[in-house]
């Protein structure tokens, strides 16, 4: 067998790779390059004839996850091999079934959940009060994502010790439940939930479809698997059949979504599904120096070891006497950070609460420092729908077709450059704001990725960035929940605001299994950073977390 894929892995790394039979389990710690094993696992299928790229989908949590997936496919030359979200995979699978299988029109997605709350809770003569909307939605997917009926949900929310909202009853949330399905239904709306439970309604009952289904597609791979619900795990199912050609990849310490209906369980429990699956372990951290490593391996109670150098000093804990004074300390050494060249993007703010983001993006700004919150767009509009964005892909489009793959020796940029100058644009002299200058720099990162990459291997990337709403990466510094910043990394990470009721979150004091989670939790925040790591706390009650910690540089 060919083995050029297995080439330049490590020896964990070669041995989950080179397990092209499922089933197999790969338990990932932070950073050992789990994103680089499984692609080069399934290349070394395909290269030997194991698996098809048409017939290989790969499944991740997050739309950025995929598109990196894909990218990283593309790369070894497999720009076959579909990548997705679970939703996203059941969305297109709904789209081509159903006229069969439901007729007529498919039903609009929702976007978000807001408009339909508001409406839902006048329904039940209730305001939200001080309530985040977020929070709404999320009882809803919790509920969804477990297969939990708006007429159950009272019941199994008090079995399991759901934390309840602020002025409202279990009764209060299933009568909201119930009242925002009901709008949603006469409205012919979709949520992201809904996809999952009618995609598997229909493959449960139609056997027509579901055999199609498991004929196109052979082989899986599941990346972030301890994040999955037991919806997406009975979907994951249904595609499988009683086959077993499946590779799951997940890291138990970094389950941080139970609040939304996820669970560990299966990856813990993969195994006792498959016993006899195959088991690896990748342990070696290439992301992080030696002591941001060792700091997280404290904080986990893991044994990951560090490839990189220690470094000087690149961990630090500091305290403040107020809030004002820790974000006054952080602006400046985010200041000292971009004096030393430091590219705005590769600084990182991560917070445990979403309405710290805002906060601290006026501090940051008013201070003269380019952001941009994860997840929001800050009143701007989506990348992918400005007017000189849409130009720009209509005439790079075109050229594609016009000019098919025979573009000679020209380098994929100096294309689009030339096809841009025909409307008169030119980089050096375009104003720093404008957004075709981000899209080229995307162009110039895709180009030196994806050897040999065409106008239509461009164009095919827009279009799946679109799709997924997946913006190209603007050079500013990155506010973040930690929950949204999994699965990413930064050069130099601060993680401010480490004190009892932040981290870990007040409704978790009483919590065994709420505080474990809050551990993971920050076990994700202080694994984002490769270079620097900056901790802050304000006032004497800090996060108990910091306990866990050996002894720091505090100054």
């Amino acid at each position: 067998m060919s083995e050029k894929f297995l080439v330049g892995l490590d020896d964990e790394q070669r041995a989950a790779a080179g397990a092209i039979h499922g089933p197999v389990v790969i338990i990932a710690g932070a950073g050992t390059g789990k994103t680089r094993t499984i692609t080069h696992r399934i290349a070394y299928a395909i290269d030997n004839g194991v698996a098809e790229p048409s017939r290989s989908l790969a499944l991740t949590y997050t739309a950025k996850a995929a598109s990196e997936l894909r990218l990283r496919l593309a790369m070894l030359g497999f720009s076959g091999v579909q990548a997705h979200t679970f939703h996203s995979a059941a969305w297109r699978q709904l789209q081509f079934f159903w006229n069969e299988a439901i007729g007529g029109k498919p039903f609009r997605i929702i976007s978000n959940k807001n408009d339909l709350i508001s409406a839902a809770l006048s329904g039940i003569g209730r305001s939200k009060g001080n309530v985040a909307q977020r929070d709404f939605a999320t009882e809803i997917e919790w509920a969804k994502g477990r297969e939990v009926a708006p007429e159950d949900y009272a019941r199994i929310a008090q079995e399991q010790s759901r934390v309840s909202l602020p002025g409202f009853t279990y009764t209060d949330i299933a009568d909201l439940y119930r009242a925002y399905d009901s709008l949603k239904q006469e409205q012919g709306q979709l949520d992201f939930e809904d996809i999952l439970l009618l995609l598997v309604g229909i493959l449960e009952e139609q056997t027509s479809v579901i055999d199609r289904v498991r004929a196109q597609y052979r082989h899986f791979t599941v990346d972030e698997y301890q994040d999955v619900s037991p919806l997406q795990q009975r979907l994951l199912d249904l595609w499988l059949g009683n086959r077993k050609e499946v590779c799951v990849v997940g890291d138990p310490d970094q389950s941080i979504f139970s609040f939304a209906g996820s669970t560990h369980e299966y990856l813990l429990g993969f195994t006792k599904k498959y016993p006899d699956a195959q088991i690896f372990r990748l342990s070696q951290n290439y992301r992080s120096t030696a002591q941001i490593v060792h700091v997280a391996n404290r904080v986990a109670d893991r044994e990951l070891s560090s490839v990189r150098g220690k470094g000087v000093h690149n961990v630090r804990l500091s305290s403040h006497a107020s809030e004002f004074a820790e974000s006054e300390k952080i602006v400046q050494r985010v200041q000292e950070l971009l004096k030393s060249g430091v590219t705005p993007r590769d600084i990182a703010l991560l917070f445990r609460r979403n309405d710290q983001l805002n906060v601290f993006a006026e501090i940051l700004t008013s201070a003269g420092i380019p952001v941009t919150i994860a997840g929001q767009s800050q009143g701007q509009r989506p990348f992918f729908y400005d007017g000189k964005i849409k130009e720009a892909i209509r005439l790079i489009r075109g050229a594609s077709i016009a000019t098919g793959s025979d573009t000679g020796d020209i380098p994929l940029v100096d294309q689009v450059l030339a096809v841009l100058s025909s409307v008169g644009w030119i980089s050096d002299r375009a104003p720093i704001d404008d957004p075709r200058l981000r899209l080229l720099g995307f162009i110039y990162e895709f180009a030196e990725k994806v050897e040999n990459a065409s106008l239509r291997d461009l164009i095919n990337e827009f279009d799946e960035r679109e799709r997924s709403n997946v913006e190209p990466e603007g050079n500013a510094v990155v506010l973040s929940s930690i929950h949204s910043a999994k699965g990413l990394e930064w050069s130099h990470v601060f993680v401010p605001r480490l004190r009892e009721g932040v981290l870990p979150i007040s409704y978790a004091l009483e919590s065994e299994k709420l505080m474990d989670e809050e551990r993971r939790l920050f076990y994700v925040a202080v694994t984002r950073a490769k270079d620097t790591l900056n901790l802050s706390f304000a006032g004497s009650d800090s996060s108990r977390f910091l306990s866990l910690l050996p002894a720091l540089n505090s100054n």
